[in-house]
């Protein structure tokens, strides 16, 4: 009897060491998909600062080919740089959903999963315009580099 009790006892605490397990993995993919926001709106920042230089030394330079080359360069990278930003928070996001379908009553992990209505210009996913902006930007320099070669 003895055994049995001991036995009880040490699968409650197993369950409960678990359960901390999962809400400590939860908390730190949470604040990983958290975190990715801010660097993305940072590239953003970036990315729209620079061009507005290189815009600016555009119409300012005689050398504008230059000008638009590094503009097209510069943004290209900026596609790949956004994406790989978007494809981690879309794997966290994942990460979470999966911990949640394992445990779908635990209030902690219904945070992300709440919709909060928003209005219509704030539906759009931002990883429309994070990476349409610089698909736009590298399109419009490709062009402006084109136009200035010929």
């Amino acid at each position: 009897m003895n055994k049995s009790l001991k036995l009880k006892e040490l699968n409650e605490s197993t369950a409960v060491r678990d359960e901390k397990l999962v809400v400590d993995k939860y908390k730190i993919v949470f604040d990983l998909w958290k975190s990715e926001n801010s660097i993305k709106t940072s590239k953003l920042q970036v990315l729209l600062a620079t061009n507005a230089i290189l815009v600016s030394a555009f119409f300012l330079t005689e050398q504008s080919i230059w000008i638009a080359l590094v503009g097209f360069i510069f943004s290209f990278v900026w596609i790949l740089s956004i994406g790989r930003t978007i494809g981690y928070q879309q794997h966290w996001k994942s990460m979470l959903e999966d911990i949640r379908k394992k445990d779908p009553n635990n209030q902690l992990f219904q945070i992300h999963s709440a919709k909060a209505k928003v209005p219509i210009w704030g539906r759009v996913p931002s990883k429309y315009y994070l990476l349409g902006t610089p698909i736009a930007t590298t399109i419009a320099w490709l062009i402006a580099f084109i136009i200035n070669a010929v």
